[in-house]
């Protein structure tokens, strides 16, 4: 249900002392950035040269409020929440601005001067949308039925699939001791697309950038990441104003994180690594508060929301990679490539952080192109065992990004060879997906024997069997003690999307994820593709013993996606999988003797088949 909310004249003059008070407690503005600025400055003439006379959209950032059915919304709600938004929106304005980027800030959706909040009553009691302390992303899951009611509620008012939304959450209960509870989700949904956005995030009624100034009174809450916390009543707002600003981040389409580049340390925390825990801190007399780091900046500058033009939004980039290459000279890792798109590419970040941590460490080297050409220098690093992303932006807002991992060499430089192969294995892949006509040339056995490890030349192998695929051979001409079954002649063979594939998922012209066949990073040359409902079938005449496999969805399926496996032998059931989701894996082990004909069966978990990308690895079988 939709609630409109109204201030009387009290909550009026108490929103005007609460404002006049907030406009007291502003911090020093950042250091000046010359350099950003300069990079920012390069940027902004590529992305005004496409938008130019087209600045025409009026995109505005919805804000829902969504509270139980047996819960009112909490106190003061709508005037709290209209200066923590006009505040989030002041920090991203004044970021901006240092960067030399002209805007008033996020464009939230106001009536009469005051923001509007989309009030959604929910069908169900409190208890029924809580989400467990340490659920993380998980919640993601969970939350979904609150999206749902959302969805349905906001009909004829805005379509949340084509817009930029941010939900706060009244699901706050205070405890007999004391403590807040936080039974909502708290993450940002980003897309690596301008078209939209979600986000979500909790209220509370000390939630208030007014209250970032009472050091003296404290707060006891619990959380996803904590059954206790106690902090200041000013930190806690520091975290969790500073948390709907990151998370705003994510859902603006800014899907990593980023603790800035080297020399920004000095400006305090980047807003998008961990800085949601410094967000104004110097208001209350911490010294590191967030910024907004060079590379958030280059994204923002060119979102729909600060170019206030929808050209080319809804267009994808298809970005053609050229002339990648990576070098390294006196220890420094230097990376150059050229970007060929369908929407014009400005902007390259390399982000890079070891693999033993989390890409809240990373740091960000951003590069403006010239001629759609990039180069970057990484220096300072010392030997470890490194995760690097290449993020490119494009004019309409778009992101893609290619990860990849590195160590050092014996040399103590970094291993230039194997990120080559990386890049080398990823092109070919692109160009055997798009069937493109110099596919081949990448896969030359003059490039496999080069290639810097065995994986990647298997790697290399199966995409070129992609394009060339071998001849099925017959299980009943097989004399080993054992044999692939995804190099075998079946029976009969169907898949519930696409086509059924041998050792590679399944492409064609249209539809483009990928060759090749991974769970949980690990590469599967022998497998069946096979996404539910999708069932394989071989003769095995009773010639076979054992039949084993390593079962799960392919790595890039999306949380919605599920499977099980079932094994059939002369249509008895002889093994049944667990539920599998995103991430989870099991393995096979049946006894087939006597068999004559097995049975291969995929099955989606759930009503629905979407993203249940069911593979088969290595499924053999033994005499």
């Amino acid at each position: 249900m939709l609630v409109e909310s109204k201030f009387s004249p009290r909550d009026a003059l108490l929103a005007f002392v609460a404002i006049t008070i907030a406009a007291t407690l502003r911090a020093a503005p950042i250091a000046d950035d010359p350099e950003g600025r300069a990079l920012l400055q390069a940027a902004q003439r590529i992305i005004a040269g496409y938008h130019d006379g087209h600045r025409d959209a009026h995109n505005v950032l919805r804000v829902v409020y969504f509270h139980p059915s047996d819960r009112d919304p909490l106190p003061n709600y709508s005037e709290r929440l209209d200066r923590v938004m006009t505040d989030i929106s002041d920090f991203y304005r004044d970021g901006l601005r240092r960067f030399g980027i002209k805007n008033d800030g996020l464009p939230l959706e106001r009536k009469d001067g005051r923001l509007v909040l989309h009030v959604v009553r929910g069908k169900k009691p409190a208890s029924e949308y809580q989400h467990e302390p340490g659920s993380g992303y998980e919640a993601v899951r969970e939350g979904n039925e609150a999206v749902a009611e959302i969805h349905e509620a906001m009909k004829g008012t805005f379509d949340m699939d084509r817009e930029w939304v941010l939900v706060i959450y009244g699901l706050c209960r205070r405890e007999p001791d004391g403590r807040y509870v936080f039974d909502a989700p708290y993450f940002g949904d980003g897309r690596r697309n301008p078209r939209q956005g979600l986000c979500h995030a909790a209220d509370c009624e000390l939630l208030d950038p007014v209250l970032l100034t009472e050091t003296k009174r404290r707060i006891a809450y619990a959380e996803h990441h904590s059954a206790r916390m106690e902090q200041t009543v000013a930190a806690f707002n520091t975290w969790y104003i500073g948390g709907i600003a990151h998370e705003l981040g994510h859902g603006l389409g800014f899907v990593f994180h980023d603790a800035g580049n080297p020399a920004e340390s000095r400006f305090g925390v980047s807003l998008m690594g961990t800085g949601n825990r410094n967000y104004r801190e110097d208001v209350w007399g911490g010294a590191s508060p967030a910024y907004l780091s060079r590379a958030f900046a280059l994204h923002l500058a060119s979102h729909p929301f600060f170019t206030g033009s929808d050209r080319g939004r809804w267009d994808d980039a298809q970005p053609r990679m050229e002339r990648m290459g990576f070098a390294s000279t006196h220890g420094a890792l230097e990376i150059h490539g050229k970007v060929d798109a369908d929407v014009p590419a400005y902007a390259v970040i390399a982000q890079i952080w070891p693999v033993q941590a989390d890409d809240y460490s990373a740091q960000t080297f951003p590069a403006v192109l010239s001629d759609d050409e990039f180069s970057i220098r990484v220096n300072g690093l010392r030997p470890n065992r490194y995760a690097i992303r290449l993020v490119t932006l494009y004019v309409n807002g778009a992101t893609t990004a290619h990860e990849y991992q590195f160590g050092f060499d014996g040399s103590g430089n970094p291993d230039i060879v194997t990120l080559n192969t990386a890049w080398l294995i990823e092109r070919a892949e692109a160009e055997v997906a798009a069937n493109a006509a110099d596919a081949r040339t990448l896969l030359t056995d003059v490039a496999m024997v080069r290639a810097a490890t065995p994986e990647a030349q298997r790697k290399l192998r199966v995409l070129r069997e992609a394009l060339e695929p071998a001849t099925p051979f017959e299980l009943a001409s097989i004399k080993t003690d054992r044999a692939f079954l995804s190099d075998a002649v079946w029976l009969d063979a169907k898949v519930g999307w696409g086509q059924p594939a041998r050792n590679h998922y399944w492409f064609d012209e249209k539809i483009q994820r990928g060759v090749l066949l991974s769970l949980g990073g690990e590469f599967f040359d022998k497998a069946l593709y096979a996404h539910s409902p999708s069932r394989y079938a071989f003769a095995l005449d009773g010639r076979w013993k054992k039949f084993t496999a390593t079962v799960g969805l392919r790595d890039g399926a999306t949380d919605q996606g599920s499977a099980i496996f079932t094994v059939r032998g002369d249509g008895r059931e002889l093994f049944r999988s667990m539920l599998l989701r995103v991430g989870a894996r099991q393995e096979v082990n049946v006894d087939v003797s006597g068999v004559k004909t097995l049975e291969l069966v995929a099955d989606s978990g759930w009503e629905h088949n979407y993203s249940s990308w069911a593979i088969w690895a290595e499924p053999m079988v033994r005499r």
